[in-house]
């Protein structure tokens, strides 16, 4: 993944009942952890992600397993701005942890679509969103 301006940074505790039979955490996990992600930047923006009218759901989500995260560890996620459309955007991902920051985990990207609710029909990305992915580029 190119250098990008970093956008928000999580840190999520990995819990004893994440790891799987192969003693590391499942894969299926990741994809919550991002998501987990995702949402905390959306609410620090001040972007409501409950009972809204209007709002952003995943078309695709992409995560390359880099190396296995294992308990104890607090996974760390880093979310980048990747391409904007009119009603989609790309949050890319680099996913780490904090007991080894330079070592890569996991990388990938979650494309969104912005949509009314209502007519679950697609709806351009909000001005103030636009405006900030705009300038981290």
């Amino acid at each position: 993944m190119q250098e990008k301006t970093l956008l928000y940074t999580a840190h999520i505790p990995v819990r004893w009942g994440d790891m799987d039979s192969y003693g590391h955490v499942n894969n299926t996990l990741y994809i919550q952890y991002l998501e987990e992600a995702r949402v905390a930047w959306f609410e620090s923006l001040g972007i409501a992600m409950n009972n809204v009218p209007h709002g952003p759901v995943v078309l695709q989500t992409l995560h390359t397993y880099l190396r296995p995260v294992v308990h104890p560890a607090t996974v760390v996620i880093q979310l980048y701005a990747g391409a904007l459309g009119r009603s989609s955007l790309v949050v890319e991902h680099r996913l780490g942890t904090l007991e080894t920051p330079d070592t890569p985990y996991g990388e990938g990207h979650c494309k969104l679509v912005w949509i009314d609710h209502d007519s679950n029909r697609p709806i351009p990305v909000p001005d103030t969103l636009r405006r900030l992915l705009t300038q981290s580029r």
